[in-house]
């Protein structure tokens, strides 16, 4: 064990004495993102001309928010009017739909991250100064929660982790894979798509009850039994490294938690 090791336990031991519990997360906000645009230069020029995005109000997400802009969505098969858009401008324009969205515009579009546009579908926007020929523009996004590298520590998880999220609704659902996005600026939260939303009976903002990681490994080189509560917490099976030390109070913590331990 090195020099920073032993300086991460006592730092460790220090900021867990006396809390107990306090500061274990249990719960996130879940929201649902309805149909929307983010556009970049080139598409707001063309479809409002000069200008810029006016800001209605702020979203969770520090930076971003709903403008007062809008834009309708069409296809040879269909078309969706009322469109929000979302600010600020992005490097690449990106339409974000529901899955039945699709369906009423005949297109498919692939599940997604917001970000990555591989094989999206093309849609046609157009907006009160022209319009604007979207190619390689629609997604269906992914759900994924946003978190902090202090939220994602304390979750036991890293950007890019897949985990499972049960909705605590009047029609709980546990939603599997769904991607952490870890960065300095998020806001604690995870996103859904109307459909889902509709899926659980989501009719508000809501908490869920624990994120469950899917096969990580918590990097941990010593378990305190500061630790122990936080990982029992979760209510999932805590795996370690293989070589991971337990500290004795540690142990009596899953024991009394039955917290399954399994070592890869």
């Amino acid at each position: 064990m090195n020099e920073q090791q032993i300086k991460e336990i006592v730092a460790s031991v220090l900021a867990g004495a006396g809390q107990g519990q306090a500061g274990v997360l249990t719960g996130i906000p879940i929201e649902a993102s309805a149909r929307h645009v983010h556009l970049n230069a080139q598409s707001f020029a063309a479809l409002f001309g000069q200008g810029e995005l006016k800001q209605v109000r702020a979203l969770s997400q520090p930076g971003e928010f709903l403008s007062e802009q809008r834009v309708s969505i069409a296809t040879p098969k269909g078309m969706l009017e009322n469109i929000a858009v979302l600010g600020p401008l992005r490097k690449a324009t990106q339409v974000e739909l529901s899955l039945t969205d699709c369906r009423t515009l005949g297109i498919e579009a692939p599940l997604r991250l917001s970000g990555d546009l591989t094989g999206a579908a093309e849609v046609t926007l157009i907006g009160p100064a022209g319009v604007f020929q979207a190619k390689q523009s629609t997604i269906v996004a992914k759900h994924h929660v946003h978190m902090s590298p202090k939220d994602a520590a304390k979750f036991c998880v890293k950007d890019g982790d897949l985990v499972s999220v049960r909705a605590q609704t009047a029609r709980p659902v546990v939603f599997e894979q769904v991607v952490v996005r870890v960065r300095e600026n998020f806001t604690l939260a995870m996103h859904i798509d109307f459909d889902e939303a509709n899926a659980c009976m989501l009719h508000t903002q809501r908490a869920v009850q624990h994120t469950q990681p899917e096969q990580a490994i918590i990097a941990d080189k010593v378990i305190t039994e500061t630790r122990a509560k936080e990982l029992c917490a979760l209510g999932a099976a805590v795996c370690l490294h293989k070589g991971t030390i337990i500290t004795p109070s540690a142990k009596d913590i899953f024991s009394q938690h039955k917290s399954e331990v399994i070592f890869k």
